[in-house]
């Protein structure tokens, strides 16, 4: 047995298979320090695992940067899955650093605008590597990318081979393309059945638009809500927001205020501006207890900030009328300028009368 903790004559995939199951069993600084030698060693899984352990901000701190770094190493050497990973990093700014900045690596990059060239050239190694999630990036980008790029019959080509080869992404992507061009009732579910495969692979996105669509039919709030709370609490914003209009509204689950500000506030936070106004709302209104003029200021302030009109519209009376604050009529105005600048009625509407 060696210092390193495993027999040095095991063939890598066998050392790769150990680090994990220690990283499984919580023995972190074991399973990392095997990763790195297998990583330093040049095997392109290893450091794909890497890349994966420094994002997955679990077992160790997260560090962007370093799996970068990582990920890049193992995509050098055509590991498909690194491949695609860099890919979707140039798409979200967080690409591999340009040749004319003096760190070329930094622990936390900082983003950057998409480097749609840089996500295009990393996704079709993917693709030449059979990476069934590099197939649905490449989709992406041929069918959402800048107009250089696009090529839609290529992208639904290959969002079908990705859904084919069992990708979560490629399945809802397919299912997207087929129900927006759904002329019937027949392919219209055939849309839906791909995206109701992506949910069941764990997709949040998928679950937020089943909700959404289930919505809009009418008479399935029950239903609707049960996919807006599962992508809820995966994180998303915008799913964050339909749980807690549910909750204020009583659509689907029973009514209850206070679960409906608490998930609105987490939607506000996640940037959905909509529900910062909301919350404002809330406090506003009271409902049932007495109304929090401080706090609806706070919020209404923060969605006004974010370009919310109707927020601003709201603020500019209760700080015109004194309510919760010093009364004052100047920064009314420009509140209603502001709103009314924006494309507001009710704002043009009242600056009529103050003059």
């Amino acid at each position: 047995m060696s210092k390193l903790g495993f027999p040095l004559f095991l063939r890598p995939e066998a050392r790769l298979q150990g680090a994990k199951k220690l990283l499984e069993n919580g023995k972190v600084r074991q399973g990392l320090r095997q990763l790195h030698t297998l990583g330093t060693s040049g095997n392109a899984e290893g450091q794909f695992a890497l890349g994966e352990l420094y994002l997955a901000d679990k077992d160790v701190p997260i560090n962007p940067g370093e799996a970068l770094r990582w990920f890049q190493k193992s995509a050098e050497q055509g590991y498909a899955p690194a491949c695609q990973r860099l890919a979707q990093l140039c798409y979200m700014g967080l690409g591999p650093a340009s040749e004319n900045r003096t760190t070329v690596f930094d622990s936390m990059p900082e983003q950057g605008e998409p480097d749609y060239d840089g996500a295009l050239y990393w996704a079709q190694k993917s693709v030449d590597g059979g990476d069934a999630d590099g197939m649905a990036m490449m989709a992406h980008l041929l069918m959402q990318g800048p107009d250089n790029l696009r090529d839609p019959e290529r992208g639904r080509e290959l969002y079908r081979r990705a859904a084919e080869a069992g990708s979560v992404q490629g399945l809802y992507g397919y299912g997207l393309d087929l129900l927006g061009a759904a002329k019937n009732p027949t392919e219209r579910e055939r849309g839906l059945s791909y995206i109701r495969k992506a949910a069941q692979g764990g997709l949040a996105d998928a679950e937020l638009t089943l909700g959404t669509v289930l919505e809009y039919e009418g008479g399935k709030d029950v239903q609707a809500f049960g996919h807006f709370m599962k992508a809820a609490e995966d994180g998303r914003p915008a799913a964050q927001m339909k749980v807690g209009i549910a909750y204020y509204q009583g659509r689907g689950v029973e009514r209850d205020v206070s679960k409906a500000e608490t998930w609105l506030r987490k939607a506000a936070q996640g940037g959905e501006v909509e529900a910062t106004a909301l919350v404002g709302d809330i406090n506003l209104q009271g409902d049932g207890t007495t109304p929090n003029f401080l706090e609806a200021h706070s919020w209404y302030r923060r969605a006004a900030q974010s370009g919310h009109t109707g927020a601003a519209v709201t603020l500019a009376q209760l700080v015109y009328n004194g309510m919760g604050c010093a009364a004052d009529p100047a920064e009314a105005k420009k509140l209603l300028e502001f709103a009314a600048s924006g494309g507001n009625a009710a704002a043009k509407k009242l600056l009529q009368s103050l003059t």
